[in-house]
């Protein structure tokens, strides 16, 4: 297929023999080979150009930082590949590869846990999406969950997978009622025996007692 002469210019002709020779390009890697700036490809109008003649079509899509954003360009004149849509099963990120080294290497965490040992922020690991597409990869799930004296529940992740734990159902006021009196009742409990602890020792015959009678 020959370039219509009033676009065969030089630098579209070194566009179209890099293509003829590899196949699904990025912008940056055209301009490496046809040594054509990337600002002049991407701003110049060439690329636009030679789609426009159908000289050339997106044959695909590179995943940079998790999203699908690069297009890929081929020699031929097809039907440009749509971007592909990204979803929890294809999502991928450095933070969610920290989270999985994290807890491979600690064991199970909360999310507060998690940031703690990861270095990443409590709210990227908490409202980044990072751990619900780790749990829909099966790279993680939740094996428990710990209960707080304040606040919710907070699910404990761990490495690998397997089927995630249903979060509990919150306690209804009379049994947070009787939590309260349960624990209460041991903490009196605790505090008597200490008390009474206290009292023998404070009892017994010292060993320096003048009193004390030898055995």
């Amino acid at each position: 297929m020959n370039v219509p002469e009033f676009r065969a210019t030089p630098a579209m002709q070194r566009i179209l023999r890099v293509l003829e020779k590899k196949s699904s390009m990025s912008i940056s890697d055209i301009s490496s080979e046809a040594f054509v700036g990337v600002t002049t490809l991407a701003c110049g109008g060439y690329i636009q150009t030679l789609r426009k003649e159908q000289l050339i079509y997106v044959s695909g899509w590179r995943k940079v930082k998790g999203r699908f954003s690069t297009p890929l360009f081929s020699r031929g004149n097809l039907a440009d590949v749509p971007r592909p849509q990204v979803d929890e099963t294809s999502r991928d990120a450095p933070g969610m590869h920290r989270i999985l080294e994290t807890l491979e290497h600690y064991g199970a965490l909360t999310y507060r846990e998690i940031a703690q040992f990861s270095g990443l922020s409590i709210n990227t690991v908490k409202n980044s999406g990072y751990l619900e597409a780790l749990i829909a990869q099966s790279r993680i799930h939740i094996g428990g969950w710990r209960r707080s004296r304040k606040g919710p529940m907070s699910p404990i992740y761990f490495h690998g997978s397997g089927a995630s734990v249903a979060k509990p159902q919150a306690m209804t006021g009379l049994e947070k009622c009787r939590r309260h009196r349960s624990r209460a009742k041991i903490a009196a409990q605790g505090y008597g025996l200490t008390s009474q602890m206290i009292s023998l020792s404070a009892a017994l015959p010292s060993k320096h007692d003048p009193c004390r009678t030898e055995a």
